[in-house]
């Protein structure tokens, strides 16, 4: 099998969450049921973000994270439980 043939990302966004414009979860991220994901965020590989969270505006997860409080737009963060590591400016790229 090939990259291209590989179609389910095992990603899941739980009942009642919504998942801003163009905001991305990558491969294995997982939420609980009632989280925000704001416009432009990124949620890295194999992070979960309990029940009941609202991740902010440009913001991303690192890979692996648990995110267990809200996040603030423009920040990056995580670890387990995820702590922001910094500030981000408007358009910053990701990488």
């Amino acid at each position: 099998m090939s990259c291209t043939e590989i179609l389910n990302t095992l990603s899941s966004l739980d009942h009642d969450s919504v998942l801003g414009d163009f905001a991305s979860l990558a491969p294995g991220a997982r939420t609980g049921g009632s989280c925000r994901i704001g416009k432009l965020s990124a949620i890295g590989i194999g992070a979960v973000l309990v029940h009941n969270i609202c991740v902010g505006e440009e913001a991303v997860i690192g890979a692996g994270s648990t995110v267990m409080k809200d996040v603030d737009s423009l920040v990056v963060a995580y670890g387990t439980p995820a702590k922001v590591i910094r500030k981000r400016e408007s358009g910053e790229r990701y990488l």
